[in-house]
C-alpha cells in the first residue's frame, strides 16, 4: 500500500502541470483572439474613415473632424467668410488706413487648407492612428489662414497709405481761425520703412486679424504745446481785444483799429516792451508830417498813459482820450483803448507776450498754421 501511494503523487504533479499548460494556453489564445479582434476592428474603422477627417482637425479654428473634403471646404467657406472679407488694416497714433479685400487681390486658398489638413491628418501613422482611436484621444491639427493676393495691387495700397504715414514734424500752435483760441498739439515727423512695412503686410495678410502696426522712425516737434502761456487776441471787424491764459479768456475789452487807409496788420507779432508814461516819437510818415518830432509825456500826447509796442512796424497798443474813436477802425494803423483798460491790460502782460491780430472770426487774414517770418 505504501509503495502505491509514493508514486502516485507524481503523477499527480505532472497532471496539474498539464492542465495549468492547457489553460495557459487557452487563455493566451483567447488574448490573442481578442487582441486581433480589437487590431481588426480598429482596422476596419481606419479604412473606413478614408474620405473623411478623423477627430481633432480644424481649419482656422473651423472643426472638421467627421466630414468629408466637400462638406468640409463648404464648412469653411460659410463660417470663414467673415475672414474673408475683413480688410486689411494699418495701425499708427490712433489712425487707420484700411484696403478692403479686392483692393488687394486678396483671397482665402479655401481648397489648398482643406487638402492640407486632410493631408496632415491622415499622414499619421497607422498604429498611433488606431492607438488614438482606440484611447479616444484624437492628433490635434489646426490648419493656419492660407491666402494668395496681388503683389502690384498690396504695393499700390502702400504707396498710397505711406503718403498720410509718413509727415515731417509740425509745431505746436494756436489756432485762431474761429476768433477762440484752440491749442493745436505737436506732431512728431515720422517715416516708415517701405521695405519693412511691405514684410509686415505680408505677414498680416497670413492671418485671420490683419493687422499691421506700422513701425516709424520719429522726428520731434521743435514746439510743443505746454510752452503756451497767456496771449492776447485782437479781432479787427468786432474792434475786440481778448486776453487768455491758454484757452481761458481771462478779459475782453473793446478797442479802436486802424482806418481803411492805414489798416492794422494781421497777422501773429509780439509785444517787444512796456513803456508807463510813454514820449510820442513822429514816425516820419505823411500823416505826422505836420507834427513835432515828439510829444512828451502829459495830456496831449497820442499814446496816453501806458503803450505797448509790438514787432510789426509802427503798431502799438497803446491809450487814448479820444474815447470816441473806441469801436471804429480810425487809427494809423495802432491799436487805441481806453485809459484805464490800457493800464489794467498793462500790469497783466511782459514782453514777449503773444499778439494775434485778425481780420474777423472765420477769416483770421493769415494762414495760422504757418510761423511768422520774424520767428
Amino acid at each position: 500500500m505504501k509503495s502505491v501511494g509514493v508514486s502516485s503523487r507524481p503523477a499527480l504533479w505532472l497532471g496539474e502541470r498539464k492542465l495549468s499548460t492547457v489553460m495557459l494556453i487557452i487563455g493566451g489564445l483567447l488574448l490573442l483572439s481578442l487582441v486581433v479582434g480589437m487590431f481588426s476592428y480598429l482596422l476596419i474603422q481606419d479604412l473606413f474613415s478614408f474620405g473623411s477627417f478623423p477627430g481633432g482637425v480644424s481649419i482656422v479654428g473651423v472643426n472638421v473632424s467627421g466630414l468629408t473634403k466637400t462638406e468640409a471646404l463648404e464648412k469653411c467657406q460659410k463660417e470663414l467668410a467673415e475672414v474673408a472679407n475683413r480688410p486689411l488694416t494699418l495701425k499708427i497714433d490712433g489712425e487707420e488706413y484700411q484696403a478692403a479685400p479686392d483692393r488687394l487681390g486678396l483671397n482665402l486658398e479655401y481648397q489648398e487648407m482643406v487638402d492640407r489638413a486632410y493631408s496632415q491628418a491622415w499622414s499619421v501613422n497607422l498604429f498611433e492612428r488606431m492607438g488614438r482611436r482606440f484611447m479616444n484621444r484624437p492628433k490635434e491639427i489646426n490648419v493656419s489662414l492660407l491666402a494668395a493676393n496681388n503683389d502690384e495691387m498690396v504695393s499700390a495700397f502702400l504707396q498710397d497709405a505711406l503718403a498720410g504715414i509718413n509727415r515731417h514734424p509740425h509745431d505746436a500752435y494756436i489756432d485762431v481761425t474761429s476768433g477762440v483760441p484752440v491749442i493745436v498739439p505737436a506732431m512728431d515727423g515720422r517715416q516708415a520703412d517701405p521695405e519693412l512695412l511691405l514684410a509686415d503686410t505680408r505677414e498680416a495678410l497670413g492671418t485671420a486679424q490683419r493687422v499691421v502696426d506700422v513701425q516709424v522712425g520719429r522726428t520731434p516737434a521743435a514746439i510743443i504745446d505746454s510752452v503756451f502761456g497767456q496771449f492776447i487776441i485782437l479781432n479787427l471787424a468786432e474792434h475786440k481785444l481778448s486776453l487768455y491764459n491758454r484757452e481761458q479768456l481771462l478779459i475782453q475789452l473793446p478797442i479802436a483799429c486802424g482806418s481803411a487807409r492805414y489798416p492794422t496788420p494781421v497777422g501773429q507779432w509780439k509785444i517787444v516792451a512796456k513803456q508807463r508814461n510813454p514820449t510820442w516819437i513822429n514816425p516820419g510818415t505823411a500823416w505826422a508830417s505836420g507834427m513835432p518830432p515828439s510829444i512828451a509825456p502829459g495830456p496831449g500826447n497820442p499814446l496816453g498813459t501806458r503803450a505797448l509796442p509790438l514787432n510789426a512796424s509802427g503798431v502799438l497798443i497803446h491809450g487814448t482820450s479820444a474815447s470816441s474813436s473806441i469801436g471804429r477802425s480810425v487809427s494809423h494803423g495802432c491799436i487805441r483803448m481806453h485809459m484805464r483798460d490800457v493800464e489794467q491790460l498793462f500790469e497783466m502782460v511782459e514782453a514777449n507776450t503773444p499778439v494775434y491780430i485778425i481780420k474777423a472770426a472765420g477769416d483770421p487774414g493769415f494762414d495760422v498754421t504757418v510761423k511768422p517770418f520774424w520767428q
